[in-house]
C-alpha cells in the first residue's frame, strides 16, 4: 500500500507540472498541488484526533480496538504518502517564486 499511496502523489505531481508547462498557467498548477497537500493532511489530521482536546483524544484512544487502530494507523501513513509529493513540489514551487520575484 506503500508504494500505491506515494505512487499517487507523485502521479499527481507530475500531472500538474504537466499541465503547467502545456498550458504555462502555473497558478492553476499551484493550485492543484497546493490543494493535493493540504487535503490529504487535513484528513490525517482528522484520523489521528489532532483537532480534539486531549481527553476527548485519550478516550477515543482507550475505548478503540486494536485492530481498528492498526487500520486506523495504515490510512494515515497513506494520506501522509500522498501528501508528501505534493509539499515537496509546493516547497520547491515556493522558494523558485521568491528567488525569481
Amino acid at each position: 500500500m506503500k508504494q500505491k499511496c506515494f505512487g499517487i502523489g507523485v502521479v499527481v505531481t507530475l500531472t500538474s507540472f504537466i499541465y503547467g508547462f502545456s498550458t504555462n498557467e502555473w497558478e492553476t498548477t499551484v493550485k492543484i498541488i497546493a490543494i493535493s497537500a493540504v487535503v490529504p493532511l487535513l484528513i490525517t489530521g482528522l484520523l489521528t484526533g489532532a483537532f480534539v482536546s486531549g481527553d476527548r483524544n485519550r478516550a477515543n484512544n482507550h475505548t478503540e480496538v486494536k485492530e481498528d487502530r492498526e487500520l486506523k494507523s495504515k490510512w494515515i501513513k497513506g494520506f501522509l504518502l500522498i501528501s508528501a509529493p505534493n509539499a515537496v513540489s509546493m516547497i520547491i514551487l515556493m522558494i523558485t517564486a521568491m528567488i525569481n520575484s
